[in-house]
């Protein structure tokens, strides 16, 4: 194991869940106002933990391995009164912003001769929505208000580089994603992915003016005009100047075709040039229609395919986020603990995605984030128990929880992902020998 840096992810935590950090954001919220049983410092350890390491169905489950974890007899009413204060959820949501902030390791990096070694990092956009109790609809309104009244859904950012979310902001199901797309100017510099829904001309347009590159995939419902097709033959000529539709009616399906397109404005004008990729899917019988500014001198049109297949990270981890930490509808009608449950599980998770990443970088090992998350009751149990005796053994339990998650989460078949996977365009992992 490489000690220093085993030294340095047992400072950082030590900063973000240490009794300090934890007793502060428990005073900035209001969560703690007078020093009682329940404590910051002993309440979002025992809450991380049990949405981290086992399947929670009621809130009677977190009082119970709370009283379990700090040997007290706390009763059901005082915990939950707790939860129902607007307090609760300020609080979670700053343990998870810290996360974010001060938990960040760089898992992927661009080989200096790949197509991505010009972007400072690779940014991929979605949401993720879930059902609520039913007496939640006034809160947090569902798209399908006969099916689920009330869902949640958390638009989220995250950063290919690191392999973890870099920001969510959690609306009401009903409210449009396009409204949480990164900002233009935070995207200089880098490519940003996206799946159908953000496909916005006007905010593709800002991203390229402030040197941001894109890669979207269009609905099919957007009909822009076809100036140039990139591929030889009398045939394709023929189709240059109409709509998308009626091009694609023309085209054949057994290889994707490369083209450039425009925008027509209510007047007639031409605007807004882009590249546009187009594959048949035979499996879905439609088109796969990728709207992009990469220029074809280092992006080819099969790149193209192949980059956007990375866009399926996020899909992976929201997968994670599921299955191994506990984000499901809690049987509540409280906003606030519903609210606060659900960033304590995004934090439960971000924190395992984290140790898994920690692992890689320490023993030099590819790592199977998801198998981590599987594993969270035998690493995530054992970290919290050094925090009640203030870290003192944190290095020495840091260094067996590794130790397992190398024997039981490493990656089975790590040449599969040089050969198809999140390898095989011009990416490696960082601090892993090749």
């Amino acid at each position: 194991m490489h000690e220093q840096q085993l030294t340095e992810i047992s400072q950082q935590l030590k900063q973000v869940v240490g009794h300090a950090a934890l007793r502060r954001l428990g005073d900035d919220s209001g969560f703690v106002i007078r020093e009682r049983t329940i404590t910051a410092d002993r309440f979002i350890p025992s809450l991380i933990k049990s949405l981290a390491a086992r399947d929670v169905e009621t809130i009677a489950d977190l009082v119970r391995d709370f009283n379990f974890d700090h040997g007290l007899a706390v009763h059901y009413k005082p915990y939950y009164e707790k939860l129902d204060t607007p307090c609760f959820p300020r609080m979670m949501k700053a343990v998870f912003q810290t996360m974010l902030d001060e938990l960040c390791l760089q898992v992927l990096a661009p080989l200096r001769s790949g197509p991505f070694a010009r972007f400072l990092d690779i940014e991929i956009q979605d949401g993720s929505s879930f059902a609520l109790h039913d007496g939640l609809a006034d809160a947090f309104a569902g798209r399908f208000t006969t099916v689920s009244p009330a869902a949640v859904e958390l638009h989220c950012t995250m950063s290919l580089f690191s392999d973890n979310l870099t920001t969510v902001t959690m609306t009401r199901d009903a409210e449009c994603e396009r409204h949480h797309l990164p900002d233009p100017k935070e995207l200089r510099a880098k490519l940003l992915m996206a799946d159908r829904g953000y496909d916005s001309t006007e905010y593709m347009l800002a991203v390229d003016q402030e040197g941001g590159f894109f890669l979207i995939r269009l609905r099919k419902c957007l009909n822009p005009r076809v100036i140039t097709i990139h591929r030889r033959g009398k045939r394709y000529r023929k189709l240059e100047g109409r709509l998308l539709h009626a091009v694609l009616r023309g085209l054949r399906k057994d290889e994707p075709v490369d083209m450039d397109v425009c925008r027509e404005d209510d007047d007639g004008e031409l605007r807004c040039f882009f590249r546009l990729v187009v594959s048949w899917n035979p499996a879905k019988k439609e088109w796969v229609r990728l709207m992009t500014n990469l220029d074809r001198k280092n992006f080819s049109t099969e790149d193209i395919l192949q980059a956007y297949r990375l866009r399926w990270q996020i899909e992976l981890l929201f997968k994670e986020l599921k299955s191994y930490a506990n984000l499901h509808k809690f049987s509540t009608t409280k906003e606030p603990i519903a609210e606060g449950l659900i960033w304590a599980s995004l934090a439960a998770a971000f924190l395992k995605r984290y140790l898994a990443h920690a692992c890689q970088r320490v023993c030099g090992r590819p790592i199977s984030t998801r198998r981590a998350a599987m594993c969270g009751h035998h690493i995530v149990t054992s970290i919290f128990a050094s925090l009640k005796r203030r870290f003192r053994d944190l290095a020495e339990r840091l260094r067996d929880a590794f130790e397992f998650l190398c024997h039981n989460a490493s990656r089975s078949r790590p040449g599969r992902d040089r050969e198809r996977g999140r390898l095989a365009l011009g990416l490696k992992l960082a601090g892993v020998p090749a």
